[in-house]
């Protein structure tokens, strides 16, 4: 189990995958206080929040994922082509596809050496071939097309869990994007795929105040007082 806190907060959330969490701030200079914070700290900068299991400190941008832009969400982050390309790569030197990549660096080298005829310069070429370097090439990107932003979201968890193992994703606002049925069915999926969810809200959602999609709140209201809905205290 992981635990999610900030230096400043006497609670902290229990993160198993089973429940939403749901961090509603009133204070707007305390919210972006969080978010900015949140945000350098998925870029791999310090800060104040952390991810504990066992009790011992995680490193936080291998295992979160901070969307403060919910309409602007892409499959094709850097770091998302970055993890797409060195997968294709890795496999394009297996077995199944051995033969395929010698007969293609082949024809490509002698396409170079042939173009490099005509420089007017002596030219070096290597005959291994970079494999990223030709998925490159071809601009590699995931295809995106989307019905609805519920079915964005959910391939966008999926793509993230799967090619740069991320466990945790926080996203601000989700609820003004989502009906209460779409975020049952989102967190339904992410609980299925032993996702995190924490959800950075200006206040409480009333779609929440229901146990129809389990979730524990953590208030910080507009003074800095700490009020808890379903939340365990686990010290």
């Amino acid at each position: 189990m992981l635990l999610f806190k900030h230096a400043s907060w006497e609670k902290h959330f229990q993160l198993d995958g089973q429940k939403i969490s749901v961090l509603a701030v009133e204070n707007p200079s305390t919210l972006w206080k969080y978010c900015t914070e949140l945000i350098g700290q998925s870029n791999g900068e310090a800060g104040d929040f952390s991810i504990l299991k066992n009790y011992s400190e995680q490193v936080f941008d291998k295992l979160c994922s901070v969307e403060t832009n919910i309409p602007g969400l892409t499959l094709n982050s850097k770091k998302l082509q970055t993890a797409l390309i060195k997968k294709c790569s890795e496999l394009s030197v297996t077995p199944e596809f051995e033969e395929q990549l010698r007969k293609v660096s082949l024809s490509l080298y002698e396409f170079c050496k042939t173009v490099c005829q005509d420089v007017g310069y002596s030219i070096e070429l290597h005959e291994s071939i970079d494999t990223a370097g030709l998925f490159k090439l071809f601009s590699l990107s995931l295809k995106e097309t989307f019905g609805s932003l519920l079915e964005k979201l959910i391939e966008y968890v999926q793509v993230n869990a799967e090619f740069l193992k991320t466990k945790i994703f926080i996203f601000l606002f989700l609820s003004k994007f989502l009906s209460r049925e779409e975020i049952k069915k989102f967190f339904e999926h992410c609980r299925f795929q032993g996702i995190s969810l924490i959800l950075i809200e200006e206040s409480f959602p009333q779609l929440f105040n229901t146990q129809e999609i389990p979730n524990q709140g953590l208030i910080i209201d507009y003074d800095g007082f700490e009020i808890t809905k379903n939340l365990k205290d686990t010290e």
